[in-house]
């Protein structure tokens, strides 16, 4: 799965190029028997691999210096369809268990539950390769400092990687090691100087320089950034939206942002018979997507359509927000069964939302759960008056992209489909629902595996849309309440906000940045939105985040960064989710009234735009337009 891509430097150039692994010692590692009762279903999914896996813990740093040996690092996600596809090709394969167990030591981690380590990990493999995502595999010498990684490759290319790297290292350990500590220091330094200020002039162009980026980057037939592989980018989006709404966006924005909603809700993005957005597309048309679901999209792309709606007076938008928090109630609400025997739910017994379906369905297809192969389309419609016009309505007609079969998406309208099946618009409507509900109830029978964890900062995140669709119907301020309620709940000690919710202390996880800003958020918005003034338990957290999390150079992302390169930033970036450090910033600026240390905290914190958001303003939309408000 892509990510952005930056220029190497040179030390880190050099890296990539020589690199491959450290000379190994054959010593026999046990897997992690805690693997087996890891709240991961990622890390359970390779329990029984070949490959020696180590769940991720800062003391194998010590292992590897006692052993001679470096750390390889692989992450990914359940719901990742080429996270599957890697372990049955090259984990499950004897041949590189072999290479990985002789020469490293693997470790295999969730980006949710580790995503301080991810996020690290995935900004060295930018800096050295150019490119990042899921899964990826980095070599991590014993003093902490990454030496070259590769996301995913078919077997063979992932063998040579791994011979490449026990080669260079048998002959050049000493130097590689050496090679890695200064490239690890270039990529902090590179980093440093992305936080150096901007002189006034060019901090004053900044937001000349972001819509001219979006601009560049819109698709203005197809909507959404970019002409290849289309991810929603909703931080981008909200900023697009917030500008729109406080009228300083340009002139093209409300008919891009128009067209982006439009192909994204219609295209095969969104799952048109349940709902739900999946992750990305891999056609600029959105119409291939990968169909891992994820709560955070469904939390920030509910709160986009509905406020969108809201703004332009789009009721079908709104019912589109509101459709998609229907369907993470139904679909990826916890039951019982699913949390464990160790879970603890809420007081209520509430259990949450799962982080995520996945892509891959029980039989190990991508796309199972959602694509129809001919004949099963015809045995679910097999009752149905008219299935052709069902077919029609939901684009599943002529010959489909997908080998498995069609993908339903807005196909023909109802209009069109009066004139063309010669039955009256009422007909049609109610012809179109009960095909839906033939699709969906054959649909049911397929089963479809979830990620059960329940992730802290997704539910504050979730809370925040709960907060808008509350006011459109009430159904769903009951759901905002369990949520508001089981995270004041976890929150209520604020220095022990766990990453996890409804698990044991010890294994909750400790809370990373994302996970104080997306609660902090979500609290505030849910109390504002319902005509509330206390704002005690977002201003306590923002209060810990401050206390806990900041030092002299920024903010870190986790509270004690495990590895030496995991440096502390003054901004975030924002690619696929909020930045933490803008919305701590912008939830202080409202809050420092309230509270001496806020006050303080944010009075004396360096808000001067550095070089990084004139080089990716886009990965800073919202700060920089909030920054440019508040001159």
């Amino acid at each position: 799965m892509p990510t952005r891509t930056e220029t190497p430097g040179p030390a880190a150039a050099l890296l990539a190029v020589l690199l491959s692994g450290l000379l190994g010692l054959s010593v026999e590692v046990r897997a992690n028997p805690e693997m087996a009762d890891s709240i991961s279903p990622y890390l359970r999914l390779h329990v029984d691999d070949p490959v020696q896996w180590r769940a991720w813990d800062p003391a194998l740093l010590e292992k590897a210096r006692e052993q001679g040996r470096p750390l390889l690092i692989s992450s990914g996600y359940y719901s990742c369809f080429y996270c599957h596809v890697m372990q049955e090709e090259s984990f499950r394969d004897e041949g590189i268990a072999r290479r990985l167990n002789e020469h490293f030591i693997p470790v295999k981690i969730d980006r949710e539950v580790d995503g301080a380590l991810d996020a690290y990990l995935l900004e060295f493999q930018r800096a050295t390769a150019g490119s990042a995502g899921w899964p990826l595999n980095v070599v991590v010498t014993p003093n902490g400092h990454g030496l070259t990684g590769v996301v995913y490759v078919p077997r063979d290319g992932f063998a040579e990687f791994l011979d490449r790297i026990a080669e260079r290292l048998d002959a050049d350990y000493d130097a590689l090691l050496d090679l890695a500590r200064r490239g690890s220091e270039e990529l902090s330094q590179r980093l440093r100087e992305g936080e150096a200020p901007l002189s006034a002039g060019r901090a004053g162009r900044l937001s000349e320089v972001l819509w001219s980026r979006l601009e560049r980057e819109a698709d203005d037939l197809g909507g959404g950034f970019g002409q290849s592989v289309k991810f929603p980018h909703s931080p981008w989006l909200r900023a697009m939206l917030e500008a729109e709404q406080a009228g300083t966006a340009p002139g093209w924005v409300a008919e891009f942002l128009e067209i982006t909603l439009d192909e994204m809700a219609g295209a095969g993005l969104r799952d048109v018979l349940g709902g739900g957005f999946f992750r990305y597309s891999e056609s600029p048309d959105w119409n291939e997507p990968h169909f891992e679901v994820m709560l955070e999209d469904q939390a920030q792309l509910s709160w986009i359509y509905l406020q969108a709606g809201a703004h332009y007076g789009r009721d079908d938008w709104v019912a589109l927000g509101l459709e998609n928090l229907d369907f993470v109630k139904r679909d990826m609400a916890l039951r019982e069964d699913d949390m464990g025997a160790s879970a603890r739910p809420a007081t209520d017994g509430f259990r949450g939302y799962a982080s995520s379906l996945s892509a891959v369905d029980e039989q190990g297809r991508e796309g199972g759960a959602y694509l129809w192969p001919t004949d099963d389309l015809e045995a679910a419609l097999a009752d149905h008056p008219n299935p052709e016009l069902v077919r029609a309505r939901f684009g599943m007609e002529g010959r489909s992209v997908f080998e498995l079969g069609y993908l339903p998406r807005s196909g023909a309208g109802v209009a069109a489909l009066a004139e063309r099946f010669d039955v009256p618009e009422d007909r049609v409507r109610a012809q179109v629902e009960a095909g839906r509900n033939a699709l969906i109830r054959a649909r049911e029978a397929r089963g479809l595996p979830r990620d059960e964890k329940v992730l802290t900062g997704a539910h504050g995140l979730l809370l925040s849309a709960l907060s808008l669709a509350a006011d459109h119907d009430a159904r769903f301020k009951d759901a905002g309440v369990r949520v508001r309620d089981w995270l004041l709940e976890v929150s209520a000690d604020p220095d022990r906000l766990p990453a996890l919710m409804g698990l044991p202390e010890d294994q909750a996880g400790v809370a990373t940045l994302n996970d104080y800003a997306y609660v902090a958020r979500g609290l505030y918005d849910w109390e504002r939105r319902q005509g509330g003034r206390d704002y005690a338990r977002p201003r306590a957290l923002l209060e810990a985040a401050w206390g806990r999390l900041r030092d002299a150079d920024g903010f870190r992302a986790e509270p004690e960064p495990t590895l030496p390169g995991m440096i502390s930033q003054r901004f975030h970036p924002a690619v696929h989710r909020p930045s933490p450090t803008t919305l701590i910033l912008r939830l202080s600026d409202e809050l420092q009234g309230e509270s001496e240390a806020l006050t303080t905290a944010f009075g004396g914190y360096d808000r001067r735009p550095g070089r990084a958001l004139e080089s990716e303003p886009l990965h800073h939309a919202r700060l920089i337009l909030w920054l440019e408000g508040r001159d």
